[in-house]
């Protein structure tokens, strides 16, 4: 057996790089370490009985692999041929195509030209047909009205209708003029030139509105005369005169208090715009007789129409509106466009009151009149609602725009326009204002909608409080609306933004309330988008948060690297452990999602630095058997194994855990040992080394961890009596490592551990074996190739190298062979007891000779004499019997034990040499 410090550099080599060429071939193709007794010359340590592998050992890949056996040479070729084949037909599949798809493109083509010619010229015919039908239709009417200008039946109604002709004569003439002038520019722009000298087309429906300003002179109790009249403004608009324009609207809806005139043209070239409005008045904004009868809350509301009943009443006054709103910058233009679009709203079934809704609100809002702004987008809602409810169709299409105003009204905090903050004077909050049922209706479907949309505004302002309260007011009031997941997903967004992720962790796991099964779920069953997205959002909650807590748990950790501050640290696990809990309830929830595999990694690595060890080797090994991806195979292996062995460091600091540090003593005879369970957590750990190193190879070993993998799972065979098993990959690291490229020490401690498994067994032949291979390899245990340096066994120091230690070895086999030789001869009877006693003097004597100062030398020689003793050789005995004096006497004994029984042999020296003198006197006297 080795002394203490050879023990300690058997165990110091644990870390080393140590399996080798050998077993890393073996192991990196998956192959487990099984006993081959048929492989290694040395009896089994375990006798007759081989006992069962240690389960660490058990590394099959139980991931889904293909396991057909693969194609012949033949398959192969077949399937080459196959693929050029099938290469070939997709070739010549697609050019077929090609050519059938150009074929059908280029006919394609020639029949829409042919077509388009050919409508082209029949659409032209028309066309010229219709000019020409409406130049007679013209020349026809005017003849009638030129011999007929007053007839009461006929001449008003004709009149109308060439206005009509006159209006589309001159819109086809606008439209050719534009086109020429569009068709020159661009001809220009292509070519690099200028077309600043391009005169800008410009429309003139002048003979409609002369004709329509006779018509409603002469017969002014027309029937289609509020037509005249519309068309009148709407020309007048469409030639760039929007003054005029409202003028002549205003002529046919106020006509009690408007009257359009057309102004008279000046000759006189420094006559400017301000004469033409002394002459006409009409065509200010200052008409003393407008604003004498006519309050400016409301300018318009003593109007009256021109014509009764007018189809275009709507129609007019949102036209006028339109154009205080757009185009009146006085201190009044608002006032007057509300006036306008009220009168639009006298008339909710018109096709255009949800439009004069939306204006009106829109224009109390430009007017900072804030609580009839919110009423009115608030009535374009409910109108909107009611509409689709009747007809079954969408209702306005301004609905959204009119919720967003509505919120962004109510989170405007300066209602009265003095640059305070209403809250600062004591006055309401947006958060008030929208509980007010006065400024919106609290009982609505739509209500909560507003709510929401209000939080989204303070939301966008960065006032995450206010949004905050906004929403959770909203949730406790209406809990079961279909936006309520999206309102909890975003309250907890606000915290995230506000820098309380405690809260906002708190609030994003409330999402799971709304899931299949829950009273929001059951109630909005008619609202599946809704419960996919509410699926969707409590599935992204658990991950979002789960990856926030670990990104600030990482911060934190980094910042305690660097400040060397412990608390952050004990912070930074705490966050850790919130992001594990998170990690691992979306696992549950969600376990086929494509996602789970990188973020059962993450939850590893949580546990992993939350130092919750055990539940991190176990989810790593989860992520490195895991079919879904390999992205973090090797590095899953890898802290499987770290994670395992801190959690074994844990329990053997808490005494939980004790773990050998020497082999179980063989028992009987012939000596045999038996395996020693070993624990459940270093087991574990064994397993996850044993996996690494037979999935993991070299190209993805970056850390180059694989031979000290391999080493300490010898060790630990070795120290849990599964011998054979640690003594085969002993032998294979000794094998690969003796000298070579491969050669370091890591193959003399290899050979140690052998040589100490085979004397602990008592196996001498195994000993010798050892000892002379040894030799005959010339081992260097280094890679420079040196011859085996001479080493002096004499020395002390020197007594653990392999060299000396085999050479004492093989002495030791003497004496101890020598020895054994004499115990047979006591047992034997006549001849054969001779003759071994003969053959143990001589061996025990040669052992003697070749190592005098032999511990056993002493015992030898007296074992020798006393076999000389009885094969009647006396003379010869007595000479051993003086050695011993000789050698004996001035030995000194290193302990009170040795010299115990030196003083024995030497005694009995003295008392044999005494003995036979006197044997031989007697003789001579009888004699």
């Amino acid at each position: 057996m080795t002394s203490r410090p050879a023990r300690r550099l058997l165990l110091a080599g644990a870390a080393a790089s140590l399996l080798g060429f050998m077993l890393q071939s073996r192991v990196a193709r998956g192959e487990e370490a099984k006993p081959a007794a048929t492989t290694y010359p040395w009896p089994s340590a375990h006798g007759g009985k081989v006992p069962e592998p240690p389960a660490f050992l058990d590394v099959t890949d139980r991931r889904i692999r293909d396991e057909r056996p693969p194609p012949s040479p033949e398959k192969l070729a077949g399937l080459r041929e196959l693929e050029e084949e099938a290469s070939r037909f997709i070739k010549i599949g697609e050019s077929y195509r090609d050519t059938i798809l150009a074929l059908v493109k280029r006919e394609y083509a020639r029949q829409r030209i042919e077509r388009d010619q050919e409508f082209s010229e029949q659409i032209r015919a028309e066309e010229e047909k219709e000019d020409a039908a409406r130049l007679d239709a013209i020349e026809r009417f005017e003849h009638f009205i030129e011999k007929y200008p007053s007839d009461p039946t006929y001449t008003a109604d004709a009149m109308f209708r060439l206005g009509e002709l006159y209006f589309e004569r001159d819109a086809i003439l606008a439209q050719v003029n534009m086109d020429a002038y569009l068709a020159e520019r661009d001809r220009r722009l292509d070519a690099g030139q200028s077309y600043d000298d391009l005169k800008f087309p410009e429309k003139s429906f002048d003979d409609t509105i002369n004709l329509y300003r006779k018509l409603i002179a002469s017969f002014p109790d027309y029937e289609r005369l509020d037509g005249a009249y519309y068309l009148i403004a709407y020309c007048l608009n469409e030639m760039g005169k929007p003054d005029e324009a409202r003028l002549a609207w205003l002529n046919l809806v106020c006509a009690n208090e408007y009257k359009y005139e057309a102004p008279k043209e000046s000759t006189d070239e420094g006559d400017d715009k301000k004469s033409l409005e002394e002459e006409h008045p009409s065509l200010t904004m200052d008409d003393p007789k407008r604003k004498s009868d006519a309050p400016l809350d409301d300018p318009y509301g003593p109007c009256k129409s021109a014509v009764e009943n007018t189809k275009f009443y709507a129609e007019t006054w949102l036209r006028i509106g339109e154009y205080h709103f757009d185009l009146d910058y006085s201190e009044e233009g608002i006032d007057y466009a509300i006036s306008a679009y009220n009168k639009v709203l006298l008339l909710p079934e018109d096709r255009n009151y949800n439009l004069a809704l939306y204006k009106v609100a829109w224009a109390y809002y430009r007017a900072s009149r804030y609580p009839e702004a919110m009423a009115h987008f608030a009535q374009l809602v409910q109108w909107s609602d009611d509409e689709e409810k009747r007809t079954g169709r969408r209702g306005s299409e301004l609905r959204e725009e009119a919720l967003q105003y509505l919120g962004i009204g109510f989170a405007y905090d300066d209602w009265n326009e003095n640059q305070v903050p209403d809250p600062s004077e004591g006055l309401p909050t947006g958060l008030q204002r929208v509980q007010d049922p006065t400024l919106l209706p609290q009982d609505r479907p739509w209500t909560s909608e507003v709510y929401y949309r209000l939080g989204s505004v303070y939301f966008d302002e960065a006032k995450y409080p206010e949004a905050i309260e906004v929403w959770k007011l909203a949730l406790s009031r209406w809990p079961l609306v279909p936006q309520a997941p999206e309102i909890q997903n975003m309250i907890a967004r606000a915290y995230t933004r506000h820098n309380e992720s405690e809260a906002a962790a708190k609030e994003r796991s409330k999402l799971g309330e709304y899931l299949e099964g829950s009273a929001w779920w059951a109630a909005n069953m008619d609202h599946p988008a809704e419960q996919r997205n509410a699926q969707l959002l409590a599935e992204e909650a658990v991950v979002s948060t789960a990856i926030i807590q670990h990104q600030q748990a990482q911060q934190l950790r980094r910042r305690c690297v660097e400040e060397q501050e412990i608390a952050l640290c004990e912070e930074a696990q705490k966050e850790y452990a919130l992001a594990a809990t998170a990690y691992l309830q979306y696992i549950n929830a969600y376990p086929n999602n494509p996602q789970a595999y990188e973020l059962r990694f993450n939850l590893a690595d949580a546990f992993y630095w939350s130092e919750r060890y055990g539940e991190a080797a176990e989810q790593y090994a989860l992520v490195r058997d895991s079919n879904l991806d390999d992205k973090f195979f090797s590095l899953a292996a890898r802290m499987a194994v770290e994670a395992a062995k801190r959690q074994v460091e844990i329990e053997e600091k808490s005494g939980a855990l004790k773990i050998r540090t020497e082999p179980p003593a063989p028992q009987g005879s012939p000596p045999q040992v038996q395996p020693i369970k070993m624990p459940e957590s270093l087991e574990r750990l064994a397993r996850a080394r044993e996996v690494y190193l037979a999935r993991v190879d070299e190209a993805h070993d970056k850390e180059k961890v694989r031979d000290a993998y391999a080493y300490n799972n010898t060790l630990l065979l070795y120290m849990y009596g599964y011998w054979d098993l640690a003594r085969e990959r002993f032998y294979a690291i000794y094998a690969a490592r003796c000298k070579g490229e491969h050669g370091d020490e890591t193959g003399q401690v290899a050979w140690l551990n052998l040589r100490n498994i085979a004397v602990a067994l008592n196996q001498s032949d195994e000993v010798r074996r050892l000892g002379a291979d040894l030799g005959e390899r010339a081992c260097t245990f280094s890679a420079d190739g040196k011859a085996v340096a001479a080493v002096d066994c004499n020395k002390k120091e020197n007594a653990d190298q392999p060299m000396c230690l085999a050479g004492s070895d093989l002495t030791n086999l003497r004496y101890r062979d020598a020895v054994d030789i004499f115990s047979r001869a006591e047992a034997a009877k006549g001849e054969e007891q001779r003759l071994l006693y003969e053959q143990a003097a001589t061996e025990l004597v040669k052992a003697v000779n070749d190592e005098p100062d032999h511990p056993q030398a002493p015992l030898a020689l007296e074992k020798a004499a006393i076999a000389l003793e009885r094969t009647s050789r006396f003379e010869s005995a007595a000479r051993l019997y003086q050695r011993i004096v000789d050698e004996v006497g001035p030995r000194k004994a290193e302990s009170p034990e040795e010299q115990a029984s030196l003083d024995a042999i030497l005694g009995n020296a003295y008392f044999r040499l005494a003995f036979n003198a006197n044997r031989f006197f007697d003789f001579d006297r009888d004699w």
